[in-house]
């Protein structure tokens, strides 16, 4: 995944030291082909780029015609909504966007491309994509409100990076002083690093998706997400 972000990564860069057209008839523009994998993988990440930081209206309407020409080529399909998956989706990548994913996923749902077992892991993402976005009120299984800002880290208690990501958050000095929640996920051991206020929900993985841990995000006094999921490594 990390490698398939890094043509994203490189375009969004592009962006500050160029001028270029806007995300509108973007895929009027370009030709969609194989010919060469690579230039096609850049070309969409500059696609995404552009459909992150425009008009909702314009990039919904330019990720549909996109669809609309995939629909013809299974095998483009399906690349092509891998590639979705990693920039709208991805808490790495800076293209991340709910608009956008849950129309991918509703695309890829009703085109019928894919069939349902295919689908199903997209439409969970479709699901856990909705939770802690900047502006919300806060969702976390068995906590009905936050008084205070807050620091939530989300955690899978199998994995020794994520117990890392406790230490690092509790020394950084720009979160002293600020209240700090641990969501522990998974199988495992309190970790038992001081400075943190465990939770170990049930159903937890109904709002928290597991494999992007460690990650967290900031809640302020008012229960709004200030911040919102962030990695913690």
């Amino acid at each position: 995944m990390i490698r398939r972000l890094i043509p994203i990564l490189l375009s969004a860069l592009t962006v500050l030291c160029c001028g270029r057209p806007g995300v509108k008839g973007f895929w009027n523009r370009h030709e969609i082909s194989f010919s060469d994998i690579r230039a096609a993988e850049d070309q969409f990440a500059d696609f995404a780029e552009l459909a992150s930081a425009a008009p909702e209206a314009e990039s919904l309407a330019e990720l549909d015609a996109l669809f609309d020409r995939l629909r013809s080529d299974p095998v483009l399909y399906y690349t092509y909504s891998d590639w979705m998956d990693d920039a709208f989706y991805s808490i790495l990548s800076p293209c991340r966007n709910v608009a956008l994913f849950t129309e991918a996923v509703d695309r890829i749902v009703s085109d019928g491309i894919l069939d349902m077992i295919e689908c199903e892991p997209f439409l969970q993402q479709r699901e856990w994509i909705q939770y802690n976005q900047a502006g919300q009120t806060f969702t976390i299984p068995g906590v009905s409100s936050i008084s205070e800002r807050t620091l939530v880290l989300v955690l899978d208690l199998s994995c020794p990076s994520c117990r890392k990501a406790l230490s690092k958050l509790a020394d950084a000095p720009e979160w002293a002083g600020i209240r700090r929640i641990a969501i522990g996920c998974g199988q495992g051991p309190d970790p038992g690093i001081p400075g943190w206020d465990y939770l170990f929900p049930e159903h937890a993985e109904t709002v928290f998706d597991i494999r992007t841990t460690p990650v967290f995000f900031v809640v302020a006094p008012d229960g709004t997400v200030e911040i919102p999921y962030t990695p913690a490594l």
